[in-house]
């Protein structure tokens, strides 16, 4: 599991604190800085270096200069540069990001920090990949090892103890005899490309290009992979990954086998994650077991399904605490909202307008039939629409039309308040609906 970044905590006086180890790193960069960008969400700062008391440029060719898109990192003495950093909005954030990097020739580290806490790093310089770097445990050399099959689980297990900071397993591996120069090459090949793809399929999270920074560790290997094939590569695995989340939204799926299809016609692969379809284990422990990649397990699990040797059950790994207050915030709003109605105007008149609204939205099928009846939200029928949804993100779905819902009845409470008695309300509500933020 990847390990959370520790907080860095900005109070409303601007005072910065850290805990953990990112105290200490930020200790070891001491020194004054300016603010470079600040956007919601994500805040970058610069060293300060000479020339920042100078006029700001203006000409194009100047301004790429500034941003780092022609400069030589080797000659700047204050640590790495950033050229590029943002936010990962969608799954065609970096692919958008990698070309400009490979069609501008441009040498530096990319830095992705993935939403869910993995970090991915890759090493490009004049439109190839040199070097990829990842903390998914998929993306282990070892696995990659197991994966091609020259290596079992348990002989893993064994050679792991053997491996140290100056011994690093592909060594252990070539001196043991288990496979040749030429086949650890090509292991270290699939193991780079593989993480490129993975921080393709990266839709939400940030990122950071930064120049090269000299004080990172050194790789074993160094690559020429020519960057422009791997996003060709790259694009088609995205146009099949959102044909394949239309079926299997997440890893968190259940498949259930149907029976009476013969499985040998699947190849070995399909045949294994066919076995371990039991209406109870996820795809995501499935996925495990087998050493299988997102992208594998998702294209295996979608196959599967329309070839009618399994079904989608339902999902597992919601949290049924934070789905609770969840609906719970929501619930309480609308409570507060429909007895402001009745203490000035028709409770029942705006119910009926709020219940013709759900059911012509179908949102009826999300809160269940007493949202219409009495404006409450039913919890356990939303707990077997969480559980049956194919949405990628089912909680944040329901946060998403739950936050409409309370829009509308505020729009059925403008017609039954006296003026002032609605702003107050709207102030309320809206300042309650920021509160409730999107999982």
């Amino acid at each position: 599991m990847a390990k959370t970044p520790d907080r860095i905590e900005i109070d409303d006086e601007g005072s910065v604190s850290a805990e953990g180890e990112t105290r200490r790193r930020l200790r070891d960069l001491a020194g004054p800085y300016r603010m470079f960008a600040d956007a919601p969400g994500l805040i970058v700062l610069r060293r300060e270096i000479r020339g920042d008391h100078e006029a700001p440029v203006h000409d194009e060719d100047e301004l790429d200069a500034a941003l780092g898109l022609e400069i030589d990192s080797g000659h700047i003495d204050a640590g790495v540069r950033v050229i590029l950093a943002g936010e990962i909005i969608n799954r065609m954030t970096l692919f958008q990001m990698i070309e400009i990097i490979a069609e501008r020739g441009l040498h530096g580290d990319l830095t992705v920090l993935a939403a869910g806490g993995s970090t991915l790093a890759m090493r490009l310089s004049q439109g190839a990949l040199v070097d990829a770097r990842s903390d998914h445990g998929d993306d282990r050399l070892g696995q990659v090892l197991v994966r091609a099959g020259y290596l079992s689980e348990t002989q893993l297990t064994e050679l792991l103890w053997e491996v140290s900071p100056q011994r690093r397993l592909g060594e252990v591996c070539l001196e043991r005899g288990l496979l040749g120069r030429e086949a650890l090459f090509e292991c270290l090949r699939q193991q780079t490309e593989g993480i490129f793809f993975r921080a393709l399929m990266v839709d939400h999270g940030s990122f950071v290009f930064t120049t090269p920074d000299a004080r990172a560790p050194s790789s074993a290997l160094s690559l020429h992979i020519p960057v422009r094939p791997l996003l060709m590569h790259g694009i088609q695995r995205l146009d099949e990954m959102e044909l394949y989340r239309d079926v299997i939204p997440n890893d968190d799926v259940i498949l259930e086998p149907r029976p009476g299809k013969d499985p040998t016609a699947l190849d070995p692969e399909a045949q294994r994650v066919l076995a371990m379809l039991d209406g109870s284990t996820s795809l995501g422990s499935i996925s495990s077991a087998n050493d299988l990649g997102e992208y594998e397990i998702t294209r295996i699990a979608y196959n599967l399904v329309k070839a009618r040797y399994a079904r989608v059950g339902r999902r597992s790994g919601v949290d049924d605490a934070v789905l609770d207050k969840l609906v719970d915030a929501f619930a309480q709003i609308l409570d507060d909202i429909f007895f402001a109605i009745g203490r000035f105007g028709d409770r029942d008149a705006a119910l009926s307008m709020l219940g013709a609204w759900v059911q012509g939205c179908g949102y009826d099928s999300v809160f269940g039939e007493s949202i219409i009846t009495d404006g409450t939200i039913d919890k356990a029928h939303v707990r077997t629409w969480v559980a049956a949804s194919h949405e990628g993100n089912p909680l944040a779905s329901f946060h998403q039309v739950a936050h409409e819902l309370v829009s509308f009845a505020m729009f059925c409470a403008g017609s039954a308040l006296p003026r002032e008695h609605e702003l107050a309300l709207s102030r309320d509500v809206n300042q309650r609906l920021s509160a409730i933020s999107s999982p």
